[in-house]
């Protein structure tokens, strides 16, 4: 990825009381077809081929598809609640959500448009997830959070797409962090990162991560990036202040840099699709305002130049190719998605938090106070759709 020097960065060699295991409750499909909303209608083609998954505000899990201009719910009682993540084929979504009385893991199939339950957990549970690196195989983790943001009882299955799952076999962990090669899985306790094998989880190494957090694996795995947090003496202040570095590392903690320091606060990073960069937003010197920049292993650069820089740029997005970049400008007037296209920053309108992600190379997802958006890299609006309480995913509808 092109960008301009990042003067005064030193460069760097790198950087879910278990429950009953079931099917969901009304509102999710075995392998038939959800059950349609009474609002949904049987209009003719009027949009483009697009489907969006999200929540309401009156708590429904919905697919909209807007070829037809139709909405189907899922699932009622739904809030949008931890992680999503698309398989190696492209053809599943898992996702997790929670109702009154229970959480819930299941798979969308993007094709059928049906949804097939994975887990459910009573109360309160956090699920994580890892994808097999080739196979539509899910690794997931659950817990009960216990005190101080401790992980209580859980432990670490593995799901197939017909519903099925079976148990690790893990003991301490609870949390799965990603599927590496060799059919090992890096997990991890409050304090350790555990690399385990998936038939019977036995420890092939373990790295103390009582200071680690927010970690994030590189698409293959290779490397991975996370915050290291220890309280540090300010002798101006006379107390111990929070020190949160951003440090690369192996897939197993070792050959550990440090990139970027307490200093420049370093937040939100992405790995590139292929891993081979990082993005992150950071602190600039003095008082300008916060930049983002890419790591691509040899030094830190500037996504704008700071000559450029009139605003917070936060929360990169990487395109699918990995060529480009969208962002979150905060200006006076308010948030704007932004693009860096041909050495210039292009506003593609009001965003509501944070720019989503792209739906293709030319296409980025703007979610506004409003409505959510698709906008082209020229500023054109593709799409349109009333602003759901949380956007969940959106993907290009199958051709029939």
């Amino acid at each position: 990825m092109r960008s301009f020097s990042l003067p005064g960065f030193h460069a760097a060699l790198l950087l879910v009381v278990g429950s009953l295991v079931g099917i969901l409750a009304a509102g999710c499909s075995s392998s038939s077809p959800a059950p349609s909303s009474p609002q949904e209608t049987s209009a003719v083609t009027t949009g483009p081929s697009l489907r969006l998954l999200y929540t309401t505000d009156s708590n429904e899990l919905v697919l909209y598809e807007a070829r037809r201009d139709a909405a189907r719910t899922l699932a009622t009682g739904a809030r949008a609640a931890g992680p999503r993540k698309v398989s190696p084929s492209g053809r599943y979504l898992a996702l997790s959500y929670g109702t009154a009385d229970s959480s819930r893991l299941a798979l969308l199939d993007l094709t059928a448009g049906t949804l097939r339950s994975v887990d459910a957990r009573a109360r309160t549970a956090t699920y994580s997830l890892a994808w097999h690196p080739t196979e539509d195989r899910l690794a997931f983790g659950y817990y009960r959070p216990a005190e101080r943001g401790t992980r209580g009882p859980g432990g670490i299955r593995i799901a197939t797409p017909d519903g099925t799952s079976r148990s690790v076999g893990c003991r301490a962990a609870r949390e799965v962090l990603h599927w590496l090669s060799g059919d090992a899985l890096a997990t991890r306790t409050d304090d350790t990162l555990y690399v385990v094998g998936t038939e019977d989880c036995a420890t092939k190494d373990a790295q103390d991560a009582r200071r680690m957090h927010q970690i994030r694996y590189a698409p293959g795995g290779a490397r991975m990036a996370y915050l290291h947090r220890e309280l540090r003496y300010d002798r101006n202040a006379e107390d111990y202040v929070p020190d949160s570095s951003i440090v690369l590392s192996g897939p197993r903690g070792q050959a550990s840099e440090t990139l970027f320091r307490d200093a420049r606060h370093p937040r939100h990073a992405r790995w590139s699709p292929e891993g081979t960069e990082l993005a992150l937003d950071v602190a600039s010197d003095g008082d300008g305002p916060r930049q983002v920049v890419v790591y691509n292993g040899s030094r830190p650069t500037f996504l704008v130049p700071p000559a450029q820089s009139i605003a917070d740029q936060v929360h990169p997005r990487w395109s699918p190719s990995g060529t480009r970049v969208a962002f979150t400008q905060r200006l006076d007037a308010g948030s704007q998605a932004a693009v860096r296209v041909k050495g210039q920053t292009r506003r593609l309108g009001p965003v509501d938090g944070a720019v989503w992600g792209w739906l293709d190379e030319r296409s980025v997802v703007v979610p506004g106070p409003d409505s959510v958006r698709v906008r082209t890299l020229t500023g054109q609006t593709h799409f349109a759709h009333p602003a759901p309480a949380t956007l969940l995913y959106i993907w290009r509808a199958p051709r029939s």
